[in-house]
């Protein structure tokens, strides 16, 4: 080989050699993925619709706040409750803030196990039919108590804590995720009604129900 060729193949080399660092150095780096919402579909079953947003924080990206706006309106499904003549409808609101904990370190932010929790507030409206005793005006204009079917309503607010377990995986590709989660909670409600007595207090998934519960999810969401 001539001494020319020798050099130029040298220094050809040295400069493939010298921006091989360069090159990779400059490889993209997908970004931290710190903001997500979520849909839970386990509160369709009670014409309610929750709403989780989520913030990563701390440099580990391991704790998250989660705050869930719910919104009721509906159908009440005897899934929840025990229906009552008529057709039973539900409106109210409410918000849940919770302190997410991801329990390791993960090359993809917001995936894995994780313990959560925190406070929620609640409010419901529901109208209904039932029987009761109520003041009539007659045609004579006199006032006598008449015992029959009517429209009613019942007004409930209820509050109280939670704590999870729960794991989030988000789908090859994609950031798009699904989280399921279980736990126990702990909550107290006050009803107030046109007839006495509470009316929706039937089991643990009905809106007047107070004491333990056990809470359960699956949630749909989206991260960026």
């Amino acid at each position: 080989m001539r001494p020319g060729i020798l050099t130029r193949w040298l220094v050809g080399w040295g400069m493939v050699c010298g921006s091989l660092p360069t090159a990779k150095a400059q490889l993209p780096v997908p970004p931290v993925r710190t903001y997500s919402v979520k849909f839970d579909l386990v509160p369709l079953m009670a014409s309610g619709y929750h709403i989780s947003a989520e913030r990563l924080w701390g440099p580990a990206h391991r704790h998250a706040l989660v705050l869930t706006p719910q919104f009721y309106r509906g159908k009440v499904q005897n899934v929840t409750s025990d229906l009552t003549e008529g057709r039973d409808m539900v409106r109210g609101y409410g918000l849940a803030v919770q302190h997410r904990i991801y329990l390791s370190e993960r090359t993809t932010p917001q995936e894995g196990f994780y313990v959560s929790y925190g406070p929620h507030y609640q409010h419901f409206e529901l109208a209904f039919r039932a029987s009761s005793w109520q003041p009539e005006v007659a045609a004579n204009g006199l006032t006598y108590y008449e015992y029959r079917a009517r429209d009613q309503k019942e007004t409930i607010n209820r509050y109280g804590a939670t704590a999870v377990v729960g794991g989030q995986l988000f789908l090859p590709t994609l950031p798009v995720f699904v989280d399921v989660y279980m736990g126990v909670g702990m909550r107290q409600a006050h009803a107030r009604a046109t007839v006495p007595g509470s009316h929706y207090n039937s089991g643990m998934s009905d809106y007047g129900a107070s004491g333990y519960y056990f809470p359960l999810g699956f949630r749909v969401g989206v991260a960026w």
